[in-house]
């Protein structure tokens, strides 16, 4: 009897498992907890994405963490130009550091009309009352299988520096002040 209950379990939930496997997706993910950066900006940044097919909604999850216990941790968001965001959002955004807040989630909807490899650009700013330290973050969303996304983008998105090694190109701001003599 009981060979048969297992039996009967078993044809009942393989269809099931089965339909859940076909509509996994594959989920991208990193952090730059513990990577050396350069001096700037006391924040790092761990993201999760989906990658998707065309025309699929991706769920990209940000978390910035920050060692500062005060000021304003300012958020520019850029999105690159085929990669259609789903949910309004302000593509500039201030968080008050407090030392009960350190952590700030970004949750963002995207999709794209064509294969290929997008970036959600971030330049994070702090201003703890001293002048502000920037530092900015790259977080990529895969459309299409990932290895082909990633033979047929890497050349169009990467420029050789005259040494042959690649550099990708980000957005910064830069500050001059200009010293008065007395």
């Amino acid at each position: 009897m009981k060979k048969i209950t297992l039996k009967v379990i078993i044809l009942l939930l393989s269809p099931l498992l089965f339909t859940l496997g076909l509509n996994a997706q594959n989920s991208v993910s990193g952090s730059t907890f513990h990577q050396y950066s350069k001096p700037g900006a006391p924040v790092d940044m761990s993201f999760e994405t989906e990658e998707v097919g065309v025309d699929e909604v991706s769920d990209v999850n940000i978390s910035l963490s920050t060692s500062s216990m005060k000021g304003t941790l300012s958020v520019l968001i850029t999105v690159d130009k085929d990669l259609e965001s789903l949910k309004e959002f302000d593509k500039d955004i201030s968080f008050e550091i407090k030392p009960t807040q350190q952590n700030f989630l970004i949750d963002l909807q995207v999709k794209a009309k064509k294969e290929g490899l997008y970036y959600i650009r971030l330049l994070t700013k702090i201003d703890k009352g001293y002048g502000p330290k920037l530092r900015s973050f790259a977080v990529p969303v895969y459309v299409g299988k990932s290895s082909n996304v990633l033979n047929e983008n890497l050349n169009t998105r990467m420029k050789a520096l005259g040494s042959g090694e690649n550099i990708s190109v980000s957005k910064a701001v830069e500050t001059i002040k200009i010293l008065k003599e007395k």
